[in-house]
């Protein structure tokens, strides 16, 4: 950590003037496509899920350290990302009260999510609650009544994003996204591999992620098995969630008030 401290001190701006991204959603959610497309802006630092709390201050500096270990600073940045899929990586209020923390919520909608989440445990873990619906879609449930809460105490204005307009309205989705944030220029959907691309914890292993940029091509879920009264219990928590993130996002108006990202 000795080097890497030394970095961040001959960077001041890095270490005193960053702001800070955090992406709040649950897993399977297109969260690694994103992360790698704010990760190839020159403005950001940060692509991968770090599997950190943010308790206090020291916790942005510990951010910063354990990013160093495996990559350099960017002579532009202006924001560190971070992704957060879990309870436990907890996001303190303090932490969210700065006016230098902009938060962005992202669903995806409850079919293929689910699946998707069966369908990596089952790769990898086959004997995990999540590789069966039952335990995948207690996950998904918990989690979004999670974001709910999270949001209802955000002090300040978020972003809500439907995790299918990164693949259905991608042109839109990345200009007001980039508004919103404040960027130096847009976000692009092509984006850059990175040495942590694909690597265990730390984001999709699928080859989709490989190809470079955002593609329409989708994966095939259609042999996995997911009982109706456990999809069910899943739309109605995703309804539940959705509504109460649009309610207080600064970008309510327009689709997200009418339409229903159910599939």
């Amino acid at each position: 950590m000795i080097k890497e401290l030394s970095r961040l001190i001959l960077s001041p701006r890095h270490l005193f003037a960053h702001k800070n991204i955090f992406l709040f959603s649950h897993m399977r959610a297109n969260t690694s496509l994103f992360g790698h497309i704010l990760g190839s802006h020159p403005d950001i630092e940060g692509y991968y899920e770090m599997h950190i709390g943010y308790y206090s201050w020291k916790s942005l500096w510990r951010q910063k350290l354990l990013y160093l270990e495996n990559h350099s600073l960017k002579p532009t940045s202006r924001f560190f990302f971070d992704k957060l899929l879990h309870e436990y990586c907890i996001v303190a209020p303090e932490i969210l009260a700065r006016q230098d923390t902009k938060c962005i919520f992202m669903l995806r909608g409850a079919r293929q999510s689910i699946k998707s989440i069966m369908d990596l445990y089952k790769k990898i873990d086959s004997s995990h609650a999540f590789s069966q619906a039952v335990g995948a879609v207690e996950y998904y449930k918990d989690r979004l009544n999670d974001l709910a809460v999270i949001a209802a105490a955000a002090p300040h204005g978020y972003y809500y994003l439907d995790a299918e307009d990164l693949i259905e309205s991608t042109t839109d989705t990345l200009n007001n996204l980039s508004d919103w944030l404040e960027l130096s220029q847009p976000l692009k959907p092509e984006y850059n591999l990175f040495n942590k691309t694909g690597a265990p914890q730390a984001g999709d292993p699928s080859d989709l992620m490989n190809t470079g940029r955002i593609s329409k091509s989708q994966h095939d879920y259609s042999g996995i098995e997911l009982p109706s009264t456990l999809l069910d219990q899943a739309v109605v928590a995703y309804d539940n969630a959705r509504a109460a993130l649009i309610s207080r996002c600064d970008n309510k108006a327009g689709k997200y008030i009418a339409t229903s990202m159910n599939k």
